[in-house]
């Protein structure tokens, strides 16, 4: 049975306040967003991946007494982190190694990384999990399409290794029927003015590729007082707003290791028909892991206009009450 839960991700406000992992873990046991979890290894410890013997006994010591369920940890490999001087694959390899084993260290079973590491570093760190045990998965979210190329030299080396440890992170975010209102309120609130926001509504309900729909957007607030905010602000949420149906990806579902239910709004409703068509796509193929709620709408709405445990909670509710309907409609 899939598990349901949510990423700490969600509580990035808590975070950027100083929360520690174990008074989040705490927070989210207590509002009954689990049990399963997800977090982010650079976010939740200073130094990751070196994670002091009390902060690793002290998070495994949570997860047990609390009943939760640790899914996944996300880590990351910046190929840029010198300016104009690339990462070598030995470099990033060197970068990305000591982050799965302090998620096996730390008691996580799977992996997210980011889509789109050249081929060489995918192939060694790919090896690498399998070595440790750890299962590598790379997430699709968004604008990103089922034959993207990264997609596909991911489907391909899993194909041919027919390795377990190797898969997909969905992120429901591909299937967005409209543009988040919270970006409507953040444009807003960056003095854009009502034309505008529906100006960057209707250039991405264009037909097209999203490259030039960003571009038809990004028009829009060219010259504006504050650009250098709008611009990141709309390609960002543009570019995580896909407009793919669960069905455009049956041949990759069952590569699918992990699975985030993302969101912007405060209005859980807004994600109803989405989310519990996705939910319908993986139980058709047997799937089994972990399903999180991960809310985005601390990208958009400051910390007084919504409550991000407050929607983590609503959204966790509605998944439980979608996934009920599954399971009864495939009894």
């Amino acid at each position: 049975m899939t598990q349901l839960g949510m990423t700490l991700f969600s509580l990035t406000p808590q975070w950027r306040e100083g929360a520690d992992a174990v008074g989040l873990l705490e927070q989210v046991a207590a509002a009954g967003c689990g049990p399963a979890v997800e977090l982010i290894g650079h976010q939740a410890w200073r130094g990751f991946p070196t994670v002091a013997t009390e902060d690793e006994r002290a998070f495994r010591g949570a997860v047990e007494r609390l009943d939760l369920v640790p899914v996944a940890l996300g880590v990351y490999t910046d190929l840029f982190r010198h300016p104009g001087r690339p990462r070598t694959v030995e470099q990033a390899f060197d970068d990305v190694a000591p982050q799965l084993a302090a998620a096996a260290r730390l008691g996580f079973p799977t992996v997210r990384a980011t889509l789109g590491m050249e081929p060489q570093l995918l192939h060694r760190i790919a090896a690498e999990a399998e070595r440790i045990g750890v299962v590598l998965t790379f997430e699709v979210q968004g604008a990103t399409s089922p034959d993207a190329p990264a997609v596909v030299e991911l489907a391909d080396l899993q194909q041919r290794t027919g390795s377990p440890f190797l898969g997909l992170t969905i992120d429901f975010s591909l299937t967005t029927p409209a543009l988040p209102a919270a970006l409507g309120t953040a444009l807003r609130r960056l003095g854009l003015p009502a034309p505008g926001v529906r100006a960057v509504h209707e250039a991405w309900d264009q037909d097209g590729p999203i490259g030039p729909r960003i571009g038809a957007a990004l028009a829009v607030v060219a010259g504006h007082p504050r650009e250098a905010e709008l611009v990141p602000l709309v390609a960002g949420v543009l570019g995580r707003c896909g407009r793919t149906a669960p069905g455009e990806w049956s041949e990759l579902l069952p590569l699918v290791r992990h699975a985030h239910a993302k969101l912007w709004d405060t209005d859980v409703e807004a994600v109803r028909g989405p989310h519990g068509e996705w939910l319908r796509a993986l139980s058709a193929v047997g799937y089994q892991g972990a399903v999180l709620s991960e809310w985005g709408g601390h990208e958009l709405l400051e910390r007084d206009e919504a409550d991000a445990m407050a929607v983590s909670v609503a959204h966790v509710a509605l998944l439980a009450e979608l996934a009920g309907d599954r399971t009864a409609a495939t009894a």
